[in-house]
């Protein structure tokens, strides 16, 4: 059982945070032990048959071990709401070189560490692994999630916007129990279900909570003194993962290419998102998700620089009655 000291005062000002790095984390595990998140199985397989294990080796190493502990100067924790993975990696390849040596004692103990580790804190110290796992950080992230993560983002995003409305309603009191059922809290304290017995203390600024597309379970980065982060799987992450349904019952009203968007739709995507999951072009996609919107089967809204697509409740109820009918 992990325990946080977190009275009233601490849980108030307690926040959410969408972190790069603490999803890159979540997805690397999932990497290196996909039985713990079949969910993710087709991501796993195509990121391993793009991602060499020897451009990451270093990094490879520090996620791949089958130990219970996972450097945490990898993820720092969020100084704000969503930090650029310019500013996260920055702060990696900043750590302190003794706080890594520190964390390297703690995941390894007396056991020796991985050839790829110890090649580069022979040719430049704890400082230089720092440096170098913030660069192969940059690597797994645009091999691996750079393309997903707009897809990904919009999820969190919205697990971050449901459950800030809970708190608003029931104070963050209420919000703990209903993250994930290993957390509650008991008004001096937040506990979270672990192996590892372990108590985190002086948390003046309370927790923060990031949301996962990736995680089966709550985990926990508390690298720095004063700081903790604890992840748990996002609500609506299976959207992510789902492949798009092929809706063939539905082609002779709308077509099969029509059908199979629509029922992707369920959540809201953008053109090049829809054109990555059904392999086609962006300017096929346009074309369809303009004859949707125009028969005000498909909602259209802007979001920063994208514009996303979404069912309409007229569309949900067609597809729902094509199915009954089928």
């Amino acid at each position: 059982m992990i325990t946080f000291r977190v009275d009233a005062g601490r849980l108030a000002r307690s926040r959410f945070a969408l972190s790069r790095l603490a999803e890159l984390s979540c997805a690397l595990e999932a990497l290196a032990f996909p039985e713990r998140a079949p969910y993710a199985r087709a991501w796993v397989t195509r990121t391993r048959r793009l991602l060499a294990p020897e451009r990451v080796a270093a990094l490879h190493a520090l996620t791949g071990h089958c130990g219970p502990y996972v450097p945490d100067f990898l993820c720092p924790v969020p100084r704000r709401y969503e930090p650029s993975l310019d500013e996260e990696l920055a702060e990696v390849a900043a750590t302190p070189p003794d706080v890594v040596t520190a964390q390297l004692r703690n995941a390894y103990g007396r056991d020796p560490l991985p050839a790829p580790v110890t090649a580069v804190l022979d040719k430049g110290g704890a400082a230089e692994l720092a440096r170098v796992c913030a660069e192969q950080l940059r690597t797994c992230w645009t091999v691996g999630l750079r393309e997903t993560w707009p897809e990904v983002r919009r999820i969190l995003d919205e697990d971050v916007r449901h459950h800030s409305a809970r708190a608003g309603r029931t104070g963050f009191a209420g919000l703990v129990g209903g993250l994930h059922p290993s957390l509650d809290w008991d008004g001096e304290q937040v506990t979270m279900e672990h192996a590892a017995d372990r108590a985190v203390d002086d948390l003046a600024d309370g927790l923060v909570l990031a949301p996962s597309a990736f995680l089966p379970r709550t985990a926990l980065w508390a690298g720095v003194p004063g700081r903790a982060m604890i992840g748990y799987p996002a609500r609506g992450r299976g959207q992510v993962w789902a492949a798009p349904r092929p809706g063939a019952e539905d082609a002779g009203v709308l077509g099969l290419r029509k059908a199979a968007l629509l029922s992707d739709l369920a959540v809201a995507r953008s053109t090049t998102e829809l054109a990555r999951r059904h392999a086609l072009s962006p300017a096929t996609v346009s074309y369809h998700l303009s004859r949707l919107h125009g028969a005000g089967l498909v909602a259209r809204r802007q979001d920063g620089h994208s514009v996303l697509y979404e069912r309409t409740s007229r569309a949900a109820a067609l597809l729902t009655a094509l199915d009954a009918e089928g």
